[in-house]
């Protein structure tokens, strides 16, 4: 009496084939969407530094032009009252 072996070869074959389809599609979409995320482009010399301005205008209260780079110009105008913006 022998007992029906049961072919488990091409079960798992199938079942490995599932997967792997998964697992690609899975990596597919993943690196899809890690391209479609926007980059941030970072141009050297566009970046605002206001701290050298800033500490400019404590070390020397009465120096206009790092006023004009702190867009404050009501402070440019009680320094100077005759500037006039070339923006």
């Amino acid at each position: 009496m022998q007992k029906n072996r049961v072919n488990y070869s091409e079960e798992l074959t199938n079942l490995l084939k599932i997967t792997l389809s998964i697992t690609i599609l899975l990596l597919s979409f993943f690196n899809l969407q890690s391209l479609n995320k926007k980059k941030e482009i970072r141009v050297l010399g566009t970046a605002i530094d206001n701290t050298f301005w800033e500490e400019m205008t404590i070390k020397h209260p009465t120096y206009r032009d790092a006023w004009v780079e702190l867009n404050r110009f009501d402070k440019v105008r009680e320094i100077d009252p005759n500037y006039t913006s070339l923006k």
